[in-house]
């Protein structure tokens, strides 16, 4: 009769090996199955720019009130075939559907983006989460779009992101380069502005509110120029994709 010993330190090993290839081939199948389109969690907080080699940057654009300026931003990247991250305040997106629909429409990725606690409308005390949630509910009424990403554009700028930065689902997005077109300062200025500030995985500040009357007309010159220094511009969730999260 044939005695068979069993090697309990190698059935051991054999057993935590095909555990830990069950585990991989899991994450991965998660992975392959996650919306592609999704921003990422990336746990960076306050988010001002990505890490990254490549010569990408994102293009985003606040926008907190009027309606002159919006289309022919939006009529130049339709012909110039960039996609950006338009960051929108919820009372604009309510007056102004039509604007904001055509955002979500021409592929343009969608984020909430209002003056902070102390903004209009909102009074010191009332919660966060109760302005988050006002934010995102007009911006997807007018759209059709509930938005991940969320932006203070002023007012009690600190107490908001520490706020904001909070929140288990709200990815806050500020930036690394401030193109400063809403002072108007000329079209010049505001290309020699970028081209000297910009750096792989830059965040891109620009504006399409009435007040920055003078973004239209530049854009096309930032977007020549980008390119012509080899940078790929993208929305803010493709960014995102190459490289980790920084803040300031």
């Amino acid at each position: 009769m044939k005695v068979y010993y069993i090697n309990i330190s190698k059935m051991s090993r054999l057993i935590l090996t095909a555990s830990l290839f069950g585990l991989m081939a899991l994450f991965l199948t998660a992975a392959l199955l996650m919306p592609a389109g999704n921003p990422v969690n990336t746990g960076a907080g306050v988010i001002c720019k990505v890490k990254t080699d490549e010569k990408i940057a994102a293009l985003t654009f606040n926008i907190g009130w009027g309606s002159r300026v919006p289309g022919p931003v939006l009529d130049v990247l339709k012909k110039e075939n960039v996609q950006a991250t338009f960051f929108i305040g919820g009372a604009w997106a309510k007056n102004h559907p039509e604007l904001a629909r055509r955002i979500v429409n021409e592929g343009h990725e969608i984020g909430g983006g209002w003056e902070g606690l102390a903004g209009p409308g909102a009074r010191a005390d009332t919660p966060f989460r109760d302005l988050l949630a006002k934010s995102r509910s007009d911006i997807r009424e007018a759209t059709g779009v509930s938005p991940a990403l969320f932006r203070i554009t002023g007012g009690n700028w600190d107490a908001a992101l520490q706020a904001a930065a909070k929140e288990p689902d709200c990815m806050v997005i500020q930036w690394s380069l401030d193109s400063q077109d809403i002072q108007t300062p000329g079209q010049n200025q505001i290309v020699n502005t970028i081209l000297k500030g910009i750096q792989p995985g830059s965040i891109i500040l620009l504006n399409a509110s009435d007040t920055a009357s003078q973004t239209p007309e530049t854009l096309p010159s930032v977007i020549e120029k980008l390119r012509g220094e080899g940078y790929e511009l993208v929305t803010v969730s493709s960014l995102l994709k190459h490289g980790p999260a920084l803040g300031d």
